[in-house]
């Protein structure tokens, strides 16, 4: 094989991810899960080498097809929806809600996660080597939060967030940063804006719970570059091309 044929192969996780399988992390998963053919044979070894233009590759016994328009959308979660594709007890998630507003989202994937009981932002996309990138560990994504808690931070707790962090579940976990939110509109309510350059799981609630706080709201307001700003919830938003570009940008800083 010559070096322009060597050109045109590239890792098979990250054709899954061009063909709107997911991250590639999450094709890895599905490789080594054995629910990957190349021309007929079943992979189980990551790091192979695939030619799109030559190779058959299916998953589920279906050819996957590399998606030539990639989407980005913007959509503000509710309280009470679920975050998945499916839910096997049949709640409502956010691609049911999607769709009541006239678009079928399906062939998108979330970057990121809210659990059922918070809202805000998310955004989804079939462009698979940026959920790599916004997902990636290694890379310094922000994310920025509101909280309404039970009553005030105190401020040495404030300080334990940031720079020492919380034990939870045998994880450490910090807060980027920590900001009292005042409004004249909502006095008595005890807000504040929390920065997360972490992906764990409940990561806001059991920082708040360890400290002994209830977490009684919880909103993301920006992901990355992306701002919530007026997004009505349960609406959603088509990109545009600065902000995609910027999402792009953004995703391959690496953490310092």
């Amino acid at each position: 094989m010559n070096r322009r044929e060597d050109k045109k192969e590239i890792r098979l996780n990250r054709y899954l991810a061009q063909c709107g399988l997911g991250s590639r992390r999450h094709c890895d998963e599905l490789i080594s899960a054995g629910r990957i053919l190349v021309n007929g044979k079943r992979v189980l070894l990551l790091g192979v080498k695939v030619d799109p233009a030559k190779d058959r590759v299916e998953y589920n016994g279906k050819k996957v097809r590399e998606i030539k328009k990639l989407e980005y959308v913007a959509y503000h979660k509710s309280k009470g929806t679920l975050v998945t594709a499916k839910d096997p007890k049949k709640r409502k998630t956010i691609y049911d809600e999607i769709k009541k507003r006239g678009y079928n989202a399906d062939h998108l994937k979330y970057i990121g996660r809210l659990d059922r009981d918070s809202e805000g932002l998310l955004i989804l996309t079939n462009d698979g080597d940026m959920i790599h990138a916004l997902t990636h560990p290694r890379f310094h994504i922000k994310k920025v939060y509101q909280v309404k808690i039970d009553r005030e931070l105190k401020l040495e707790d404030a300080e334990v967030m940031v720079n020492t962090g919380v034990i939870s579940e045998g994880e450490r976990l910090h807060a980027g940063a920590v900001r009292r939110v005042l409004s004249k509109t909502d006095k008595g309510d005890f807000r504040y804006e929390i920065d997360l350059y972490e992906g764990k799981n409940r990561q806001i609630r059991r920082i708040f719970s360890t400290l002994g706080y209830d977490v009684l709201r919880l909103k993301r307001t920006q992901f990355s570059s992306i701002k919530l700003r007026n997004l009505p919830r349960g609406i959603f938003r088509a990109l545009d091309e600065r902000e995609i570009k910027a999402l792009k940008n953004r995703g391959y800083q690496r953490k310092k």
